[in-house]
């Protein structure tokens, strides 16, 4: 802000008047900012592209992860469907209660489970109400959106507003590209 001042000359700095337009000025410079980068582009489906490939093993490698067999149903079901996400990956939920979802993502070239954290007790709160879709992702991308809250595996982890999480699946991880929040109405 000194700048400001310093650019409008002295006798105007010393004005209170021009003071306060110029703090108004940089305030609503500030503002407009903040608005735009929450609403400015938004990651596209089309920008993360990825090759749909068929599953080249036959079923889910519970050996390698035997917390996995507790999900058994839900893993092995979906993995007969196929893949449905970043080329080569199936991507599973299922309910964990009221406007709670868990999930996890097998890599369809080995079989393997990764229980990425932000698919652990996903929270569907989304502003005063619940979000209609909690994960929104395409077989021939590797962006995911997220309506809610993301999960976390930390209880002590301070409590993330709800809104829209854009990530990619990047190295058989999520990488946060955007949050837009969702208020309450």
């Amino acid at each position: 802000m000194r700048f400001a001042f310093f650019v409008l000359g002295p006798k105007m700095r010393k004005s209170g008047v021009m003071k306060r337009k110029v703090l108004l000025i940089v305030t609503a410079l500030v503002l407009v900012s903040g608005v735009y980068a929450q609403t400015g582009k938004l990651p596209k489906f089309g920008n993360y592209p990825a090759a749909a490939e068929k599953p080249r093993v036959k079923s889910v490698d519970f050996r390698r992860d035997p917390s996995a067999s507790t999900f058994r149903t839900r893993l092995t079901g979906a993995f007969r469907r196929g893949v449905n996400f970043a080329g080569h990956y199936v991507l599973v939920g299922w309910g964990c209660g009221t406007g709670c979802t868990n999930g996890a993502i097998i890599e369809a070239r080995n079989g393997r489970v990764i229980w990425p954290e932000q698919l652990y007790n996903l929270d569907a709160t989304y502003g005063d109400s619940y979000s209609d879709e909690q994960i929104t992702f395409r077989k021939d991308s590797s962006l995911v959106v997220i309506h809610g809250i993301p999960g976390t595996k930390n209880e002590t982890a301070k409590a993330k507003p709800s809104g829209d999480y854009y990530y990619e699946w990047k190295n058989n991880r999520f990488k946060l590209l955007k949050f837009v929040e969702k208020r309450s109405e």
